[in-house]
């Protein structure tokens, strides 16, 4: 064993407490992301090549039924035993599999809409391993508290901080803001959101869902001839910035019990709203068309944004969505699309066709991301999405005029 090193002694010990927790060998085992060549080397010299798959995203997992398909399990037993040079150990006692069973049972009925979820982590019970505590039913609390957190979140449109959530579904305001627990939620957040979803970062990924770490910070830029009511009284500040030219930023505490929005000086006759998901584009509408209303997405909408569109939406001429081509560009605008209809601007399937000397490869995760997003009836872009999967993406910078307005 000496010449393999600690690497893959990590490993087998790992893969002992598996057998020595569930009392077979099954299912599969993450061994880690990235790893060296002389680590696979030797994961491939004791395991076999085939029991050892890497991802698209290079996570390296050890399928153990391909495993038992080389040997059988008292064979591979004794060889990691011999390696390891200690007898392997299991407590028939308590059965994870039919612990495991009855938690995702339970949760399956308690909680219908994560059906997806749950059925995920049945045929991935090594994604259990870390919600697992001192007793099961420490363990289903715990897997009932953030299933209730998961499912607050997706019927959830405003800004919620991750203090308020640790609070209200752990008890603890602090319980979400770092460790064992946030890891576990963010994991859950991944796996719903699962193939249509690009970044790893985590404050992204929480956004998506309106969480914030201070709701101070969620704000909104808009450009139009836009008043606001609120308690009973008219805010021109948007409208007056408006004619100097000047969009206004607006944040949560403005947008706060605002009864609505209206335009100024063009109730009969209301201007485009367009919403743009790039600066630099957004500050070129602003100077070439200043006619219309301008909302800027800054990427994914936040909350701000959102409200926003909610209220201008139903009172603009035709709202429209400029953004990139690609899989997350055209889910912002099906986000919003989903609040009060919308068109592509600039970045629809005839200006894709036109422009198409400019346009991006997709990769090949940001090609798995668009196959998923392709469900029948389930996106409303489905032919710049079919475009962009077969030819590439337009980015919003390399937008070509030609006779487009």
């Amino acid at each position: 064993m000496a010449e393999n090193g600690s690497f893959l002694t990590d490993i087998l010990e790992k893969l002992a407490r598996k057998y020595e927790r569930t009392g077979k060998l099954g299912g599969t085992m993450k061994l880690g992301s990235g790893l060296l060549h002389d680590q696979l080397q030797k994961l491939h010299q004791f395991f076999g090549v085939d029991p050892i798959r890497i991802s698209r995203n290079e996570e390296v997992r050890l399928h153990l039924d391909r495993l038992l398909q080389q040997g059988s399990e008292p064979f591979w037993l004794t060889r990691i035993e011999e390696a390891l040079g200690t007898p392997l150990k299991h407590s028939p006692k308590c059965s994870q599999d039919e612990q495991n069973t009855t938690l995702l049972d339970r949760l399956r009925l308690a909680f219908p809409r994560l059906r997806d979820l749950v059925d995920y982590l049945a045929e991935n019970p090594e994604e259990l391993r870390g919600l697992r505590t001192g007793s099961a039913s420490d363990t289903t609390n715990r897997c009932f508290q953030l299933a209730k957190t998961l499912q607050y979140l997706l019927d959830n449109t405003e800004p919620v901080t991750v203090s308020e959530l640790g609070a209200q579904f752990f008890e603890n305001s602090k319980a979400l803001r770092q460790g064992e627990l946030r890891t576990l939620l963010l994991r859950w957040l991944k796996l719903h959101l699962r193939d249509v979803y690009l970044s790893d970062d985590e404050d992204q990924l929480l956004k998506n869902f309106h969480v914030y770490h201070d709701r101070l910070t969620v704000n909104a830029v808009l450009f139009g001839p836009v008043i606001y009511r609120k308690h009973g009284r008219e805010f021109d500040w948007i409208y007056q910035l408006y004619k100097q030219g000047e969009a206004a930023t607006l944040n949560w505490a403005n947008l706060m019990e605002m009864e609505n929005m209206y335009w100024r000086d063009r109730e009969d006759d209301p201007p485009q709203l367009i919403c743009c998901e790039n600066e630099a584009p957004f500050s070129q509408l602003m100077r070439q068309q200043p006619g219309n209303a301008y909302l800027f997405t800054g990427g994914f909408p936040n909350s701000a944004v959102c409200n926003i569109y909610r209220l201008l939406a139903p009172q603009a001429s035709l709202c429209l969505h400029w953004g990139d081509s690609d899989p997350n560009g055209l889910r912002i605008a099906s986000i919003l699309h989903a609040f009060f209809p919308l068109q592509l601007y600039r970045c629809n399937i005839e200006t894709l066709k036109r422009c198409e000397q400019f346009l991006l490869p997709l990769t090949d995760q940001q090609k798995c991301v668009a196959r998923a997003m392709l469900t029948p009836g389930g996106f409303p872009f489905q032919e710049e999405l079919r475009f962009t999967l077969a030819q590439g993406w337009l980015e919003q910078e390399k937008w070509c005029p030609d006779q487009e307005t």
